[in-house]
């Protein structure tokens, strides 16, 4: 074996694969390594022993874009104990073999397999015989990507402090220590998702309010901001944040509304020791941004991650500390303190004192978001009240301290089964009991979900123009609503022409529109291996993300070469559904492959483009939309006559997708089509009774997949429980 020429280790490992479980009895739940389990698709669906042995053969698995049998995945038997090695790439230079990682090398950037590849010593030798010692990549980094009006707001922010903090950190050990600090790189801040979503009200819920009306969804804006810090030339990726906006469109009681959802970081951060001041100014500069914007009430839920979990950025590193419960709520009523200090914040209180502690209240005045500890909680209550089980939670699991907080309100409550659910009986049956029980539930723990009201309506004394400009013109914009008199009509389009120029980098926010949430973000790292465990993989993990968030039409994952080790970027690959994860390259397959065949057969797979033009995007997104509209046609139409040209085509198309004997494996290509177009009318269709085949069964599948979804967040409100 020939160690690598720059960290000088031979074979190096990456962490171990995780697989969560797709099955009805532990959905999300981690398959343990060395166990075995069944895979269907391309290593997407999982199912872990004890699931895959209640599957029922007469009843198929129908999953988003395949159906699954349980002999079908009975082939697809694997254990879970591979441990995949890094991959290494050769210098065109001196012909020394590097680690991939350790030389930061881009496979995305090596299309065509010949790309001429440099490593840092080479590199570094050719600079100095030129005397060119200059950085000349033309990769694409943090500061190159889309800007909007939040990310400039909160990069000024934070660069003006890191500057001042900076200084005093220096002072403070040149006088102590006697020695300097060294420089620290530039922080880039930017916003790389903004999207709206819908939250949809869980059935108990919906079930029990529904005589007061309460809404079945609420709608509101996913952002994420991730934050970057220049190390050695290379910008890595430090710190990510998820919020959700709840804005004034929203009813109550979303209304005015922000979820803190997720923040993760890794401790790389130069010098270290401003790294607890950066994090909390980055948390205060949003929030004094979005008070200006109109926003009322900010909710976090103070929840570190358990153990083997990872929010946002996958695999920490080895020494870096899970804050505990106390350690996370202080680390965040410091941040709120400091925000109170600076009138940004008015107040700060907790969910269960501000809407349970009163007993007139009732759950309909609680924010409903989108992974909050009580949607899921309130969920087990309305099933313990209605199942008449009583005390049954107590009994299951719990703390003793618990139980004992429980008990008496427990005793009291009995086993009332609820039959009707019309206002009556609902009052009489359930609802205060339902609240007592919740709020019971909360009390223990109340201090981990903080409620901090914002202080919209004052000046702060770090006031940006641009927001002080932005809030101007909102305040025209509600104004010129309420007044249609003829004699405001030129200062309402005045004040909406302004809007426009002012909106401009708001705009930015369409191009920013991906990743839908922290979990697709996290197995976006982990199919790839983009771990954070040490500064060097960190390093390599930011330059392939950013890779990603500045090439947002390629694949988020590819296919290694089994025989070559190559990533497979163009042309075809050759694809075995019986072996574990085995590819060819198309050089491979027409090369050694060709004189020693693989004992199964192959099947061609062609390797999407990455790139379309606007005019090839635009065109097929027509293409698109016009499909759609001859498949409601299609579907709905009876006459066997129809003068529609292409009607009895499509109809052809169904019928063969309900007959096709390959679709359950997944190899109709035909098949693969006629999915992925009723998936698409499936997300959009609001008709109950659609005509369109598999509507509802797709609309009922892409329901489960969002309760696995919740069930990952029950997780962590199960364990806070215990």
């Amino acid at each position: 074996a020939e160690a690598c020429a720059l960290c000088g280790m031979e074979k190096k490992l990456f962490e171990p694969a995780v697989f969560y479980c797709n099955g009805t009895n532990c959905p999300s739940k981690r398959i343990r390594r060395n166990s075995y389990y069944y895979v269907a698709g391309n290593n997407q669906y999982h199912w872990c022993h004890q699931c895959f042995t209640e599957l029922k053969e007469v009843n198929p698995v129908e999953l988003p874009d395949m159906v699954v049998r349980k002999s079908d995945l009975a082939k697809n038997k694997r254990k879970n104990d591979d441990q995949p090695e890094e991959s290494w790439v050769a210098c065109d230079t001196c012909g020394r073999w590097i680690h991939q990682i350790c030389g930061l090398f881009n496979t995305r950037q090596n299309k065509d397999q010949r790309s001429k590849y440099e490593c840092p010593r080479c590199t570094i030798s050719s600079r100095q015989k030129t005397g060119n010692l200059g950085a000349s990549s033309t990769a694409k980094n943090a500061s190159d990507l889309p800007r909007t009006k939040l990310s400039e707001y909160m990069e000024r922010h934070i660069n003006e402090l890191k500057i001042e903090k900076y200084k005093e950190l220096a002072q403070t050990k040149a006088a102590s220590e006697g020695i300097e600090l060294e420089e620290n790189g530039e922080i880039t801040i930017r916003q790389v998702t903004s999207m709206d979503r819908t939250i949809a009200v869980r059935d108990g819920m919906k079930r029990r309010y529904k005589f007061k009306n309460y809404p079945e969804d609420f709608k509101f804006r996913c952002k994420c901001l991730v934050v970057f810090q220049n190390i050695d030339g290379v910008d890595v990726m430090l710190f990510g944040l998820y919020v959700y906006e709840h804005d004034k469109s929203n009813p109550q009681p979303n209304h005015r509304a922000i979820y803190v959802s997720y923040l993760d970081s890794v401790h790389y951060m130069q010098p270290r020791k401003i790294r607890t001041f950066i994090y909390h100014e980055i948390l205060i500069a949003y929030l004094d941004y979005v008070r200006h914007r109109g926003f009322a009430t900010a909710h976090i839920w103070a929840c570190p991650p358990l153990k083997g979990d990872d929010y946002i950025l996958y695999a920490k590193p080895e020494d870096q500390r899970t804050p505990k419960d106390q350690q996370l709520r202080q680390w965040y009523v410091d941040m709120l303190a400091t925000c109170q200090q600076r009138g940004i914040v008015k107040s700060v209180t907790n969910m269960h004192d501000l809407y349970f502690a009163d007993p007139k209240n009732d759950a309909t005045i609680v924010p409903y978001l989108d992974g909050d500890y009580w949607v899921g909680e309130a969920e087990n209550i309305i099933k313990e009240l209605e199942e008449g089980s009583g005390g049954k939670k107590n009994k299951s699991g719990g703390s003793k301290k618990k139980q004992q907080k429980k008990g008496a309100g427990n005793n009291a409550r009995g086993g009332t089964r609820s039959t009707g659910l019309d206002e009556e009986a609902l009052i009489a049956s359930g609802i205060a009991r339902f609240l007592s029980q919740l709020g019971e539930t909360i009390a223990p723990m109340k201090e981990s979900f903080l409620v901090a009201f914002l202080n919209w309506e004052e000046k702060s004394a770090i006031r940006d123009k641009e927001i002080e400009k932005e809030r101007a013109i909102e305040e025209k914009e509600e104004a010129a609503r309420k007044v249609i008199e003829d004699a405001r009509k030129a200062k309402e389009d005045a004040a909406k022409k302004k809007e426009e120029e002012e909106k401009k980098k708001e705009e930015e926010e369409a191009k920013v529109k991906e990743e839908k949430g922290s979990s697709q973000f996290l197995n976006l790292c982990q199919g790839n291996h983009y771990q954070n465990n040490t500064l060097r993989n960190a390093k390599h993990t930011s330059m392939m993300v950013l890779w990603h968030l500045h090439n947002r039409e390629a694949p988020k994952f590819v296919q290694q070469c089994s025989v070559c080790s190559r990533e497979i970027l163009l042309g075809y690959r050759y694809h075995c559904q019986v072996c574990t994860d085995f590819d060819v390259c198309q050089d491979c397959m027409h090369g050694p492959l060709k004189a020693n065949p693989h004992w199964h057969s192959l099947q061609p797979i062609r390797i999407k483009e990455e790139e379309q033009s606007e005019k090839q995007k635009k065109e097929r997104q027509r293409s698109i939309q016009l499909h759609m509209q001859l498949l409601a046609h299609a579907a709905a139409c009876s006459n066997a006559e129809c003068p529609s040209a292409n009607c009895s085509k499509m109809k052809g198309l169904l019928k063969h997708g309900r007959s096709c004997q390959v679709q359950a494996k997944g190899g109709c290509h035909v098949c693969k089509r006629i999915w992925a177009l009723l998936q698409l009318h499936a997300r959009q269709c609001k008709n109950r009774n659609c005509s369109v085949p598999s509507c509802d069964v797709i609309r009922e599948s892409a329901r489960r997949l969002l309760q696995q979804q919740q069930q990952m967040d029950d997780r962590r409100r199960e364990m806070m429980n215990k």
